[in-house]
């Protein structure tokens, strides 16, 4: 599929190299779920949940390559969320959203490994899609796989 159908439609086609890469999408409100679900929606599969223990259940149960979580849940963190993911597929691609006073929560978990990169809230809309793009890009390179050229709004 070129740029211009991307152009028209706003998606890529379902056998399309970043259609075919499972996102999951994890925060405990709803409403941000939502929005992040509709800026991702058509590029590629979206998983979503609301609480850190669904998305490891979602996240075991599904092929999953990249998720995007918020750091303060309930019942589980981000950066637990991701140690979880970590032990189960070390090559997901983990990318935090946050507040700024989480600061400390963010270099642990830089530290340790257990993200790739963090977004402070709030975000640009779309440089977090750029960043999830070069994600997906990244994913490809460290599994040895072709990188998609595909290109989306400049990425």
């Amino acid at each position: 599929m070129g740029w211009k159908s991307f152009k028209k439609t706003g998606q890529v086609q379902a056998d399309s190299k970043l259609a075919s890469l499972g996102l999951l999408i994890v925060d405990d409100e709803k409403s941000i779920v939502t929005t992040l679900e509709e800026s991702f929606r058509g590029l590629f599969r979206i998983y979503t949940a609301t609480s850190g223990p669904d998305a490891l259940e979602l996240f075991k149960a599904n092929d999953i390559h990249m998720v995007v979580s918020d750091q303060r849940m309930p019942h589980m963190t981000g950066i637990e969320l991701f140690s979880h993911i970590k032990e189960i597929n070390p090559t997901t691609i983990r990318i935090l959203l946050t507040g700024y006073a989480d600061i400390n929560a963010v270099i642990r978990g830089v530290n340790e490994g257990l993200l790739w990169k963090y977004v402070t809230k709030p975000w640009n809309a779309e440089d977090l899609k750029a960043l999830v793009r070069e994600g997906a890009r990244k994913y490809y390179k460290d599994a040895g796989l072709d990188v998609p050229s595909f290109r989306i709004l400049g990425a």
